[in-house]
């Protein structure tokens, strides 16, 4: 009888500790709000405004579209891109919104009055965009192998960052702005010094195209997701890699923090399987795809999962408002559309 007590208060303990490592620090109790539609093209970027009043969506029709998320209404279309809109950012005190497209262009735009600042020449097609935190360096990232942080107020070239082997299709600055990280189809991410734009580190790993990358709010971590189906968590400082997520079964394309946690929203292209995880990233279910594609919460300090939602396939962009209280994906699809979850 001792020791069969001893044994559940060991269970407990231990379900307890698994909990409280694995727990958010958010809830996740997203639901299925909204379906918008109202626009032609396929949507292939979503960005929300710092003061998550403005949802911009960028599509293939070459526009981008201005939504009021109070309301959700559509209040401007923007039609200065001469291609598909793969990458949108506000910078983050909200005064811009930048606009990368298939064309060799970033559009950046007045949020007052959604007129055109200025176009800048890229090195080629643009596929991401960050601002760093003061909103005086746009990071882009583009084919032919290379990247450049273009200083908003000069409107002029600040730093060219050379050192990938193939098209570069992920960027971010670090939260404090000191640092980008770019992924490529070379395989590869790179951690650069955004003062002086000297490679501060070479991540390999992954064996296959670097698709995304993202910093953690906290800046501990960075992310990186690659057409391998996989996630890695890097230590941001140091660049040595840590936990492997390999919940996905296709190409991993979308990856996005919830705004204050570390938690970690993944969504691949178009899913199949994914695979359930518990405490320490251990593997307890499959599930196929009679039930669809999925979205995945993660905990990247414990790697494990901690929800999955189900979504539609052919995922191409997400975004979190500031708040963590609305989540907009979008589809690459016909018909296209975004859905907007809600925390409830």
């Amino acid at each position: 009888m001792k020791l069969r007590t001893m044994v559940i208060v060991i269970m407990l303990l231990f379900t307890s500790f698994v909990s409280s490592e694995a727990g958010p620090s958010v809830p996740l109790n997203y639901e299925k709000v909204k379906a918008l539609r109202g626009y032609s093209g396929e949507v292939l970027s979503i960005a929300f405004s710092p003061s998550g009043n403005v949802m911009a969506i960028g599509t293939s029709d070459k526009e981008v579209i201005i939504w009021d998320s109070t309301n959700w209404q559509i209040v401007n279309k923007l039609k200065e891109n001469g291609g598909d809109v793969r990458a949108l950012a506000f910078s983050r005190d909200g005064k811009y919104l930048a606009s990368g497209d298939r064309d060799k262009k970033v559009i950046l735009w007045d949020t007052q009055t959604w007129k055109k600042i200025t176009r800048i020449k890229a090195f080629n097609d643009v596929n991401a965009l960050s601002f760093n935190q003061d909103g005086s360096l746009l990071a882009i990232g583009c084919d032919d192998k290379k990247a450049m942080l273009w200083d908003i107020k000069k409107d002029d070239l600040f730093k060219k960052l050379s050192g990938h082997d193939n098209d570069v299709k992920g960027i971010a600055f670090s939260p404090d702005g000191s640092r980008v990280a770019t992924g490529s189809k070379d395989n590869s991410a790179i951690i650069w010094d955004a003062v002086t734009g000297d490679k501060i580190k070479a991540l390999n790993g992954h064996s296959n195209n670097v698709n995304t990358v993202a910093y953690s709010p906290d800046g501990k971590h960075l992310v990186t997701g690659s057409d391998d189906n996989t996630i890695m968590i890097w230590d941001a400082t140091t660049g040595n890699s840590g936990n492997a997520l390999n919940g996905h079964s296709d190409r991993m394309s979308i990856l996005s923090f919830i705004p204050g946690s570390n938690v970690l929203t993944s969504g691949d292209s178009m899913s199949s399987t994914v695979v359930v995880r518990g405490a320490f990233g251990i593997p307890v279910a499959g599930v196929g795809a009679e039930n669809g594609c999925k979205l995945i919460f993660w905990n990247i300090s414990t790697a494990a999962q901690l929800k999955a939602i189900d979504s539609e396939c052919g995922l191409s962009s997400l975004a979190y408002s500031p708040n963590g209280k609305f989540l907009a994906t979008g589809y690459a699809v016909n018909n296209s559309f975004i859905t907007v979850f809600e925390r409830k």
